[in-house]
């Protein structure tokens, strides 16, 4: 049957419709693979491959820990995890760090180059600290934003925002952050803290930040 132009029109335009859909599943997906594959990084500590996680040639790249303060620029994430966080620093005789990224929300743009998302995070963590170690339990949110550099998605802003970090023998109502990344020498931010405000029992908590907004396009 021969069909009509009108419907030939709608016919390309369900067809449309559909490329549409699939691209955007298909950013979904790459998305919540570079988020993963941070995750399993950072777990198995090869921390220097983590920069190349980051865009390289788009303005606005930052890198937020807990207190650790902005660092700014895809120099500054290379210094991050070139001291504070190096391989050399954090890979000694037991220590462990694992930190899981679900419950995935992700915003993408109608063009298809911009995202956002928010994952809840929880880990476990052992370390030496006071000549004895220390098991820790961790819940924190990775607020992030993403955008695609060269067909391929890369972290424009990455923000961990802590719950808490506690010592497993007290948990987090008696001990909520048993260590500060605030405090270690060797930290060097480009900017100040932007928001940093961990579990308490003496206070009703909102634990920022909020699920994305879509894209208004």
């Amino acid at each position: 049957m021969t069909m009509t132009v009108a419907e030939l029109e709608a016919e390309v335009m369900r067809l449309k419709e559909r490329v549409a859909e699939n691209a955007r599943t298909k950013d979904y997906i790459e998305i919540w693979k570079l988020q993963s594959l941070y995750a399993h990084l950072y777990h198995i500590g090869r921390r220097a491959e983590i920069p190349s996680l980051f865009a390289q040639k788009t303005p606005g790249v930052s890198l937020e820990i807990e207190d650790s303060g902005v660092y700014e620029g895809i120099e500054g994430v290379k210094r991050l995890w070139s001291t504070i966080f190096s391989e050399k620093a954090h890979m000694t005789p037991g220590f462990l760090a694992i930190h899981m990224t679900v419950n995935p929300i992700i915003e993408i743009n109608k063009e298809g180059t911009r995202a956002k998302g928010i994952w809840h995070s929880h880990g476990f963590a052992s370390m030496g600290r006071g000549g004895h170690f220390t098991q820790f339990l961790c819940l924190g949110k990775y607020d992030m934003e993403y955008v695609k550099e060269d067909g391929q998605w890369k972290i424009l802003k990455f923000v961990y925002r802590l719950t808490f970090n506690c010592p497993y023998e007290k948990g987090w109502v008696e001990e909520p952050q048993a260590a500060s990344i605030a405090a270690s020498p060797d930290n060097s931010p480009d900017k100040p803290t932007t928001y940093h405000m961990p579990y308490s029992k003496d206070r009703i908590n909102v634990m920022q930040p909020p699920p994305p907004e879509p894209y208004q396009d």
